[in-house]
């Protein structure tokens, strides 16, 4: 009987780039960062601090942090407490979802 080779065992395995293990830990920490200023009640402070930028300014963060704005625009709306808060919770849900490293698969 032969051994399996070593180099043909770890062949299969698919690993995680770490470049997707950065970005999420970045969206995760970028929810942690917006539910601790919706806690403290600073998110109109952020969101009026974001609509006084200049506006390439503005365009630049809603961009770079596209679903955390997002969701600051929706909390400080003047909708309801319930759809406020389920389109937030669906937002920060959603997104880290799909931030979730997942192995490469052979495609490229």
């Amino acid at each position: 009987m032969s051994k399996p080779s070593t180099a043909n065992a770890t062949h299969g395995v698919r690993r995680v780039p770490p470049s997707s293990i950065g970005w999420f830990v970045w969206m995760t920490g970028l929810w942690i960062v917006f539910f601790v200023l919706m806690s403290q009640g600073r998110l109109d402070d952020l969101a009026a601090w974001i609509r006084d930028l200049p506006l390439v300014a503005e365009i630049l963060v809603w961009i770079a942090f596209f679903p955390q704005v997002l969701a600051t625009a929706v909390w400080t709306s003047d909708w309801s407490d319930a759809l406020r808060t389920t389109l937030v919770v669906l937002f920060a849900a959603g997104w880290t979802i799909v931030s979730i490293p997942r192995p490469r698969t052979g495609r490229r």
